[in-house]
């Protein structure tokens, strides 16, 4: 097992986790249906910090509560330069609208009518991912998480022991597309070296349960969104991973939680 550090008391963690960390998994915790009311005709758009994203699939499917099955694929339109993506002569009924990714997919509830409310949009807009991305000069440096002690479950959640974590899988993929870059394991150090790749938008997937390590640490398996820029600030890419809201993964750059911690000392 690597060598334990005390990353960061319990208190700023949960502190972070709305400004610094992101979760993997953006649904919420529990569902409550109120489909958004639309017309026949409607608009999808998908933006990311206000610039569109392009080619990306939007997925329009039966709600499978009404017909006692599962839910039908009814139409996919991708994202075109303006991030839009058009819906027309949709027949009236309950649907679900969403952006069909592995990473990151969105969905909404709609309720498609031949009459609906003078105050309803023609367009649905999406924030995707939804979390600001790290920028980086390169895919590289060191993982670290929550390890699993001999102290029991309910230390290990109160104060946290963090560590390098070895053994895990990261994968890297372009962001819009899912094309996979590469993937490899990290070393008994946590250490992790992807090969130079071009400048744009990633995901890198993080799974601790699939090496040899994987018994040592608390469980996660998400995405983290990833900008390569030959002038971003950070040459390294130093991740720290925790529990996120409703049990998700967190996840944050090692060296701004660890700036942010010795402010609060």
């Amino acid at each position: 097992m690597a060598a334990r550090t005390q990353l960061a008391p319990v208190a700023v963690y949960r502190a972070l986790f709305f400004s610094l960390f992101g979760s993997l998994d953006l649904y919420a915790c529990s569902y409550s249906s109120n489909p958004t009311k639309i017309g026949h005709d409607f608009t999808v758009g998908v933006f990311n910090q206000g610039n569109p994203v392009v080619g990306l699939q939007i997925e329009l499917s039966t709600d499978p509560r009404l017909a006692s099955q599962e839910s039908r694929t009814v139409k996919v339109v991708k994202t075109g330069a303006d991030g839009l993506a058009e819906f027309t002569k949709i027949r009236r009924g309950l649907y679900y609208i969403g952006i069909k990714h592995p990473a990151y997919p969105y969905l909404e509830e709609l309720q498609v009518m031949r009459h609906p409310p003078r105050d309803s949009s023609k367009t649905i807009t999406f924030e995707w991912p939804g979390w600001k991305p790290l920028l980086t000069q390169a895919i590289s440096g060191v993982l670290t998480g929550r390890a699993r002690t001999d102290r029991g479950l309910g230390p290990d959640l109160i104060k946290p022991v963090y560590g390098q974590i070895p053994g895990a899988k990261l994968t890297l993929s372009k962001a819009v597309g899912s094309e996979v870059i590469d993937s490899q394991t990290t070393g008994e150090t946590g250490t992790f070296d992807f090969k130079p790749v071009p400048s744009g938008f990633y995901f890198l997937r993080v799974e601790t349960t699939a090496g040899g390590g994987g018994a040592h640490w608390f469980p996660s398996d998400g995405y983290v969104p990833v900008v390569v820029d030959p002038s971003a600030k950070f040459q390294d890419l130093n991740l720290a991973l925790d529990n996120a809201i409703c049990g998700e993964l967190g996840w944050g750059r090692r060296e701004e939680i660890e700036a942010i911690n010795a402010q609060t000392h």
